[in-house]
């Protein structure tokens, strides 16, 4: 099983090639789901509750889910792996150290963000193109999200 920590790795910056830059949670569901994850059971868990204007998002054995309200999801990804009845067989992507120490306790093994997605773009990079899970995102303007990562990646501050 795999566990990700959506927020750490949908805030790192200039490891995706640009045509995979500003993911969401549901692109980043479809990335996992296309690549040598895809063929395990992972939860891509994000901090609070769901936005009311977005579905569920499931991509195969690949989900995305939310801690709840007032809960983190650092808190949430700790207690998955404290409750887990396997936590070797688990893999915990976060860069946060308490809870990569509390998975490494009971097991689990750890990957942080930007190794995860290294092999996400690796994964991409080779896959045939009409596998290409992200092929259907428009190539039209950026959105505001895309914009607000180069932004970030380039260090440039837009109220300036």
């Amino acid at each position: 099983m795999l566990i990700v920590d959506a927020y750490n790795v949908l805030h790192v910056t200039g490891i995706l090639p640009p045509e995979l830059a500003g993911l969401d949670a549901p692109d980043l569901a479809d990335l996992v789901a296309a690549s040598r994850w895809g063929r395990h059971q992972a939860v891509i868990l994000c901090d609070g509750t769901r936005p009311k204007e977005m579905r569920a998002v499931e991509r195969g054995l690949v989900r995305v889910t939310y801690a709840g309200g007032g809960r983190s999801a650092d808190a949430a990804i700790e207690a998955m792996v404290n409750e887990s009845s396997h936590p070797r067989r688990i893999t915990v992507v976060s860069n946060d150290r308490a809870v990569q120490r509390s998975g490494k306790r009971r097991g689990a093994k750890i990957l942080g963000a930007d190794e995860f997605l290294r092999q996400l773009a690796t994964d991409a990079a080779r896959a045939p193109r009409s596998k290409r899970s992200l092929a259907k995102r428009e190539h039209g303007p950026l959105t505001d999200k895309q914009v607000d990562a180069w932004l970030r990646y380039f260090g440039i501050d837009p109220t300036e």
